[in-house]
């Protein structure tokens, strides 16, 4: 991947700063120069510098090395605008991958019809306890930019998404938040895995291999029933494929996998799962990893399966509207991938607009969005559309139905 960074260097800090590439270029071994430092003869809006870089494939998730690369810069003052660049055949062959994928996600959507769920059954109890996110109850819990959700129903103990575990550390944030929280491995009976994601499978070397961990080694999972939106493996067990929607224990399923165009991320279609849980007198509590399904197919796909009304709606749905969760030189990434359209159509804050109102109308009485991949600006226009419907999503704090 290819990126252009812009330098805001104030006109006394122009020496050091040439001087200091130097260094810089000797330390970055996961960095190749396609253009090298340049200075312009005048600053141009303020920017005095640019330079072209590529990332290649990494064991460190590229925000990283991004983050690790332009740091040194912005600890003196310095300003940087970062955008992504595309190679002209390149970006060819990606949106000729991407358009596949929406013809493909069209096709599926249409022709993938289920009768009711009737026989699911329901619980009394549902807790939801985020493991895994970007916000934290408190100090000795650790954040990620991943999710893992522990789901306790009268009958379950169940584990959806399992972090990312961005440095592959043993213990894993996730096992060390478990300890933190008091959760025993043992104890769990079902892992879900909504995506194959990386912040969502425990790390990019296991997502790459269609596989998940719960750490940086793969621990003995064999009590333990999985289910995945595509055929994935583990040592020692046999995932469950849920293509379908797939009853796991009493009131609680998947609603299927639901398939979207991603752009430049994997084979140009991806497939994620929601988990639906259907508490006794209330009704279906939706919990969802990333929300690539899109909002609206989310709640058309739950209603196709049950008569009863939506009562919350819980987990990460992607709303980058004008940042995210971090910003890298002043740029999100959250904002331009995984959206389901092209980086130069991202989700405007009139969009997300309309997908509120369409959820609105449903009435749900508890609504949590994961800030593990939505931006402060939706969190406010969520808050403002669901009053003290809206509860915030953070690591150690119980969500109780």
């Amino acid at each position: 991947m290819r990126y252009i960074a812009f330098f805001e260097v104030p006109p006394e800090k122009l020496e050091e700063y040439i001087a200091s590439w130097q260094d810089r270029n000797s330390q970055s071994k996961d960095i190749k120069f396609i253009i090298p430092p340049s200075s312009m003869p005048e600053p141009v809006h303020g920017i005095s510098s640019c330079v072209v870089f590529e990332i290649g494939k990494t064991i460190i998730p590229p925000k990283i090395v991004i983050q690790n690369f332009l740091a040194p810069f912005v600890e003196t003052g310095i300003k940087i605008r970062l955008q992504y660049l595309f190679e002209d055949e390149k970006l060819g062959k990606e949106l000729k991958k991407f358009h596949r994928g929406q013809r493909k996600a069209l096709k599926e959507w249409k022709q993938r019809t289920y009768p009711k769920l009737s026989d699911i059954g329901t619980t009394s109890n549902l807790s939801i306890l985020p493991l895994i996110d970007w916000h934290t109850s408190r100090e000795n819990l650790r954040k990620e930019l991943g999710v893992s959700y522990l789901i306790l129903t009268d009958n379950n103990t169940i584990l959806f998404d399992l972090g990312l575990n961005p440095m592959q550390e043993d213990p894993s944030p996730l096992l060390q938040n478990m300890k933190q929280l008091g959760i025993e491995l043992n104890s769990i009976d079902t892992i879900v895995i909504s995506h194959n994601h990386a912040d969502h499978t425990g790390g990019s070397k296991w997502s790459e291999k269609k596989t998940f961990s719960l750490t940086n080694t793969q621990l003995d999972l064999s009590h333990v029933k999985v289910y995945t939106p595509i055929p994935m493996k583990y040592p020692g067990l046999q995932p469950i494929h849920a293509k379908d929607p797939t009853i796991i224990g009493p009131g609680v399923a998947t609603i299927g996998s639901i398939s979207n165009a991603m752009f430049f991320l994997g084979s140009g279609v991806e497939y994620e799962q929601a988990l639906a849980v259907k508490v006794d007198n209330k009704g279906i509590v939706l919990i969802v990893g990333c929300g690539h399904q899109t909002l609206p197919k989310l709640l058309d796909r739950t209603e196709a399966l049950f008569n009863e009304p939506l009562y919350g709606i819980i987990g990460g749905l992607h709303y980058a509207v004008e940042g995210g969760p971090i910003e890298i030189a002043g740029m999100s990434p959250y904002r331009y991938f995984g959206t389901g359209k092209v980086p130069w159509e991202y989700i405007t804050r009139e969009e997300l607009q309309v997908h509120l109102d369409f959820l609105k109308k449903r009435q749900p009485k508890i609504v949590a969005l994961s800030p593990h991949d939505s931006s402060p600006l939706s969190f406010k226009m969520f808050r403002e559309s669901f009053g003290t419907a809206y509860r915030d999503l953070r690591v150690g704090e119980e969500i109780r139905v």
